[in-house]
């Protein structure tokens, strides 16, 4: 296993959560933090999800847009934002300069990142107030054909929420639609790449999985309009994992089941197989010494998608091999190669970064690789406020 060293580092102003790439410009990258403003009896920030606390806890955040030169990182804005942020994904089923972010106060911001212009910047488009103030939006999915989002909260809920593509006012009712709910907080959940089902995970230590049926307006040729509602919970399942679930990226699907990978609290990246059906079988397991919070593809071969949207390998066969960024809490940042050989899966960890001195939530992987064939990474730790850039 390699050690990797940064080529850069410095402070945040802000504990940083969170960071994606933009996919159509991919040396500009958003990062979202998390702050918990100080109470007279509090120490440090944390990245928490506490609702039963006396005093309600004020948090707030920022969205920092970087852009990446040589070995330098630049801050080209610091766009300071009333709530916390605890997710960033850009819109990728269509070709898009949005992107939503998770937020502390129960609500779904939709930003653009406009880099046509001599100063590229962070433009907020409209924010929805899908759920009370109190409850914490912890992660977020594209629907990936229409314009929905799915999302976890820290009341354990997962939901649907429908976005009204050609209204602007943020007082407009929205839509919301409840699809499971864990005895604990919500961490994480994914569509399938056909939209047909969600997956969810929770600090209960539980993976869910939700089917969908879905009704289409007639009247839209496009297929914009579309209305989905859950069957049922199809199944829940206790014991595959130790702790909680706190990352789902699921991998192939066919007609019978669908290859998704896990991450959890108990330190464990898994493959497993999976089925509505409720059969499950875990294919691969590797402890990485650390809580796996994030799961990110780094490694692609010419016939996946260019960025970390969900993977559409529906009548392909499942890949051989891929490489993962993983972030993974307090253990820092590891790069691990997934392979086949015949039937047999198997993980490998092909390098560490651990110059992070706390917890490790974000990190992404710019898309394509440098002149010598080497990703480029940007990862970030919570605590120190840490920004570090390096290559694999």
């Amino acid at each position: 296993m390699t050690s990797l060293k940064s080529l850069t580092s410095f402070k945040l102003d802000l504990p940083p959560s969170c960071i994606e790439f933009f996919p159509l410009r991919t040396d500009f990258a958003v990062i979202g933090t998390y702050n918990l403003e100080k109470q007279a009896d509090e120490g440090s920030s944390e990245f928490a999800c506490s609702n039963n606390a006396s005093k309600p806890q004020q948090r707030n955040g920022s969205l920092i847009l970087v852009r990446i030169d040589g070995d330098n990182v630049n801050i080209l804005q610091n766009f300071h934002t009333p709530s916390a942020i605890l997710d960033i994904h850009f819109l990728t089923h269509v070709p898009s300069s949005n992107f939503g972010v998770a937020t502390s106060t129960g609500s779904f911001g939709i930003y653009e990142l406009a880099t046509w212009e001599r100063n590229p910047s962070i433009v907020h488009i409209r924010t929805i107030q899908y759920f009370p103030e109190n409850v914490l939006v912890t992660a977020f999915a594209w629907h990936p054909e229409s314009y929905m989002v799915g999302m976890t909260l820290s009341d354990g809920r997962v939901c649907l929420g429908i976005i009204e593509t050609e209204s602007n006012d943020d007082g407009e009712e929205v839509q919301t639609m409840e699809l499971a709910k864990h005895d604990l907080e919500a961490w994480t959940l994914a569509f399938l790449p056909d939209g047909s089902s969600i997956l969810s995970g929770g600090d209960d230590s539980a993976i869910k999985m939700i089917e969908l049926s879905e009704d289409q307006d007639h009247d839209a040729p496009d297929g914009s309009d579309r209305h989905v509602s859950a069957r049922y919970t199809s199944w829940t399942d206790k014991k595959i994992h130790g702790a909680g679930v706190t990352a789902i990226l699921p991998l192939h699907i066919d007609n019978q089941s669908a290859l998704v990978l896990t991450g959890s609290y108990d330190d464990s990246i898994r493959l497993l197989r999976i089925s509505p059906t409720g059969r499950k079988q875990v294919l691969a397991d590797v402890n990485l010494g650390g809580g796996v919070w994030r799961l990110k593809l780094l490694a692609r071969s010419p016939t996946l998608p260019a960025h970390n949207a969900v993977e559409k390998w529906r009548s392909e066969p499942p890949p051989t091999e891929i490489v993962l960024l993983v972030s993974c809490m307090h253990a820092g940042t590891r790069v691990v190669k997934l392979s086949r050989e015949g039937e047999d899966w198997k993980f490998k960890v092909l390098a560490k970064f651990e110059e992070h001195e706390s917890m490790n939530y974000g990190s992404d992987a710019q898309p394509g690789r440098d002149k010598e064939g080497r990703a480029t990474v940007v990862s970030t730790s919570f605590y120190d406020r840490l920004l570090c850039l390096w290559r694999f």
